[in-house]
């Protein structure tokens, strides 16, 4: 866990890569096919890969050398796209995590951390919220939040873990 919390604490957010396929059986405009199941936070060269796992109930969060996709469909191409134009409020500045909150942390091993969600709030006080669900991870800002805390059932109990990176 240490390893995966000093590169979100040491480095800037870079990119986040969203994952899929392209089917080559199309004519004209390739179509890009996401599997939301998957996404991957660059910080400074360094990959951490968010999957939602357990009947897509639970954040499983790990670090890996290389985006990664395995497609058991014929005729198809795995790709990968960058959205962080898509999710940070300015993608040309810093990106720095100054706190992070999981729900219901359990650390599985020394190399994977579980989770119901993930908040992140950047130095630059945007707030990404990362929500395991059966469509994928739903990332976004404090309405995906919401959406979950309102998809929760009665009795659910969130427990935070926060950790703030600030000096």
């Amino acid at each position: 866990m240490k390893e995966i919390l000093d590169i979100i604490k040491y480095s800037c957010i870079d990119e986040i890569y969203l994952i899929g396929f392209v089917d080559t059986d199309d004519a004209g405009v390739t179509e890009f096919t996401a599997l939301m199941r998957y996404l991957f936070f660059e910080f400074n060269g360094q990959l951490l890969k968010l999957e939602s796992i357990e009947q897509y109930s639970r954040l499983s969060i790990s670090q890996t050398i290389s985006v990664q996709l395995e497609i058991d469909l014929e005729d198809v191409i795995p790709a990968k796209s960058r959205i962080s134009n898509i999710i940070f409020n300015n993608p040309l500045i810093d990106n720095k995590v100054a706190e992070i909150q999981f729900y219901n942390l359990q650390v599985n091993n020394l190399n994977e951390i579980l989770c119901d969600a993930l908040k992140m709030i950047l130095q630059n006080k945007q707030e990404i919220f990362l929500d395991p669900s059966f469509l994928g991870i739903n990332i976004g800002p404090s309405e995906v939040e919401k959406l979950w805390r309102d998809n929760q059932a009665d009795d659910y109990v969130d427990t935070p873990t926060r950790i703030n990176f600030e000096t």
